[in-house]
C-alpha cells in the first residue's frame, strides 16, 4: 500500500499534542498502586510498631520480674543486703545491655543507677505514671527522659521493701531493627510497582502495536492504492477490530470499483443518449422541418394556379407542424419536466402515474400523498422525481405480469419518502454492485441519487411477494 508522508506527519503531530494510550493507562495504574502501596505501608508500619512494642514490653516486664525474684532469693539468705551489693547483683543478671537499671524509693527518688548511664531520667513522670498506682510488675512507653524522648520503662517492687527496680530503654533503639525491615519492604514495594508498570507497558505495547499498524494502513488506504489485509494480532478485541477494518476496506474498494464502473457506463450512456437525441433531431425533427420548408414552397407555387390543392397542402402542413411540436415537447419533457417546476413534486408524480395508466389501461395504479404538501428544493424534488420515474419505467419495461402499482409520497417532519409497490415479479438480488456489473444503470442511478442527497434507497420484497422500492431523502438545510 502506498504511503503518504503528509498524512503520517499529521497523525504523528496529533499524537504529540495529546496524551498517548500508554501514558494514560500507566498513569491510571500508577495512582492506585501508589495509594494502596502507601496504605499497605501504613498498616504494616503500625503492625510492626504494635508488635515490637508488645514484645519489648513482655520481655522487659519478664526481666524486672526475674530481678525481683533473684532479690527475694537473696533476701532469704541475707535478710538485710547492702544496696550497693544488691545493685551490682542486679546488674550481673541484667540480660539487655541497652537497658538502664535504676533503684528508686516510693517517692520516686533515685537510690542508685547504672554507672554508664547519665542521670537523664524524668523521675516525676516515673513516679506519677508507675510508682503511684503500682500493683504488679509492668512496662509502659513514656516520655520518661528530661529531653522528652520516649523510653520503654519497666518497674517491679522488691519484696518486703519500699524500693523499686526500674529498667529504662530508649524506644528508638528498640525500634531500629524494624526500621531496617521496613526499608526492605519499601524497596520491595517500589520494585513491585516498577515490575507491574513494566508488565503493563509490555501488555499495552501488545495492544497498541496492532492499532498502530491499523493507523498506518488506514492512512494509506486511499483511492487507487493497493490494499493488503492487515494481519490479525493481539487480544481478541483487537483481532476483531482488525478483521472489521479489513472488511471495511474491502467493501470500500468494491464500492470504488462499482462507482468507477458506474461512472464509465454512465458516460457511455450519456454519449448514447446524446447520439440518440442527435439522431432523433436529424432523422425526425430536422427532416420534418425540411419537409415543411419544401411544402411551403409548393403551396406558394399552387396558391395562384390551384388554390384547392394548395389548401390541402396547408392541411398537411398543419398536421406535420403538430407532430413536430409533440416530438419537441416530448424531448423537452424528458430532459426537464416543466410540470415539476411549475406545480411541484406531488403533481409531477401524479402525471407520471397518469402517463403509465394511459400506456397500460389494464393496470391499476393507486397514488396517494401523506403529510403536509410543501415545495422542496428544486434539486431534491428532481432527485425524488427521477427515482420514481425510473421505478415506473422499470415496471413498464421489465415487469410483464404486473396488475397493481401503489405509489405513495409522504412528507415527514425531517424527510420526504416515496414508496413504489408492484405485485409483479420480484428481484432475486438487491446488490447495487450487481446492478452496475449487469448493466442496470437505472437502478444504480437510483442508489447514487439517494446517496448524493444523504438519503437511502431500499428494494425489498414484502410478505405478499410484492416488490417495494422505498427512498428516503432528508430535507436540505
Amino acid at each position: 500500500m502506498s504511503k503518504h508522508p503528509a498524512s503520517t506527519r499529521g497523525a504523528s503531530t496529533s499524537s504529540e499534542n495529546g496524551t498517548t494510550v500508554r501514558s494514560q493507562l500507566l498513569w491510571a495504574a500508577l495512582f492506585p498502586l501508589v495509594f494502596f502501596g502507601m496504605l499497605t505501608m501504613l498498616v504494616t508500619s503500625t503492625a510492626f510498631y504494635e508488635l515490637t512494642l508488645k514484645n519489648a514490653m513482655d520481655r522487659s516486664t519478664a526481666e524486672v520480674e526475674l530481678m525481683a525474684d533473684v532479690v527475694k532469693a537473696q533476701m532469704q539468705v541475707s535478710p538485710d543486703p547492702d544496696s550497693t551489693s544488691l545493685f551490682h547483683a542486679l546488674q550481673s543478671i541484667k540480660h539487655n545491655t541497652q537497658s538502664r537499671l535504676y533503684l528508686l524509693d516510693v517517692q520516686g527518688n533515685m537510690i542508685q543507677q547504672s554507672e554508664e548511664t547519665p542521670d537523664t531520667l524524668d523521675l516525676a513522670a516515673v513516679q506519677s505514671n508507675l510508682i503511684a498506682g503500682y500493683t504488679s510488675p509492668t512496662s509502659r512507653l513514656l516520655d520518661a527522659t528530661i529531653a522528652g524522648e520516649k523510653n520503654l520503662v519497666s518497674i517491679a517492687k522488691l519484696p518486703e521493701s519500699s524500693t523499686y527496680i526500674l529498667l529504662s530503654e530508649p524506644w528508638s533503639e528498640i525500634l531500629s531493627p524494624t526500621i531496617y525491615y521496613q526499608l526492605i519492604f519499601i524497596g520491595l514495594w517500589i520494585l513491585a510497582i516498577a515490575f507491574s508498570l513494566g508488565m503493563l507497558s509490555l501488555s499495552i505495547s501488545r495492544i497498541i502495536r496492532p492499532i498502530a499498524v491499523l493507523v498506518e494502513n488506514a492512512t494509506g488506504a486511499v483511492p487507487g492504492s493497493i490494499f493488503h489485509p492487515v494481519p490479525q494480532h493481539g487480544p481478541k478485541e483487537i483481532r476483531a477490530l482488525t478483521n472489521e477494518f479489513n472488511q471495511m476496506v474491502i467493501r470500500l474498494a468494491e464500492q470504488q470499483r462499482s462507482l468507477r464502473q458506474y461512472a464509465h457506463k454512465a458516460l457511455l450512456s450519456q454519449e448514447e443518449e446524446r447520439q440518440r437525441l442527435s439522431h432523433e433531431l436529424h432523422d425526425g425533427t430536422l427532416q420534418d422541418m425540411i419537409g415543411l420548408v419544401q411544402r411551403v414552397e409548393l403551396c406558394r407555387n399552387d396558391l395562384d394556379t390551384n388554390p384547392a390543392y394548395a389548401k390541402q397542402r396547408l392541411d398537411d402542413l398543419h398536421d406535420l407542424l403538430n407532430k413536430t411540436i409533440e416530438d419537441i415537447r416530448r424531448m423537452s419533457i424528458a430532459l426537464r419536466p416543466p410540470v415539476l417546476e411549475d406545480f411541484g413534486l406531488p403533481i409531477a408524480l401524479e402525471a407520471l402515474c397518469k402517463d403509465l395508466q394511459q400506456e397500460k389501461p389494464d393496470l391499476v395504479i393507486n397514488y396517494s400523498v401523506l403529510g403536509d404538501n410543501q415545495r422542496l428544493q428544486s434539486d431534491l424534488e428532481l432527485a425524488v422525481y427521477r427515482v420514481v420515474q425510473e421505478a415506473l419505467t422499470n415496471i413498464r419495461k421489465h415487469v410483464k405480469d404486473v396488475s397493481l402499482v401503489l405509489v405513495e409520497l409522504e412528507f415527514g417532519e425531517n424527510e420526504v419518502k416515496a414508496v413504489i409497490t408492484n405485485d409483479g415479479a420480484v428481484f432475486s438480488n438487491y446488490d447495487v454492485n450487481q446492478f452496475v456489473q449487469s448493466g442496470h444503470l437505472g437502478l444504480a442511478g437510483m442508489y447514487e441519487r439517494a446517496r448524493l442527497f444523504g438519503g437511502s434507497l431500499t428494494i425489498t420484497t414484502d410478505a405478499a411477494n410484492n416488490t417495494v422500492v422505498s427512498i428516503q431523502m432528508p430535507y436540505l438545510q
